[in-house]
């Protein structure tokens, strides 16, 4: 459930882009970037026992 968070902040982040609010635009497309490094370390940890 929590996975929509990296397509939400994705998805805020390129519409500042698109309103030429780029440095906004870059906070937001890093903190999802943040997220799914975050997700896939715990997930593959966790859930698919594959060492980072």
């Amino acid at each position: 459930m929590y996975m929509f968070l990296p397509f939400l902040t994705a998805f805020i982040g390129l519409l500042l882009v698109w309103f030429e609010k780029r440095l906004a635009g870059l906070i937001m497309l890093a903190i999802t970037v943040v997220i799914l490094i975050v997700w896939f370390r715990l997930h593959a940890t966790n859930h698919l026992n594959i060492s980072l």
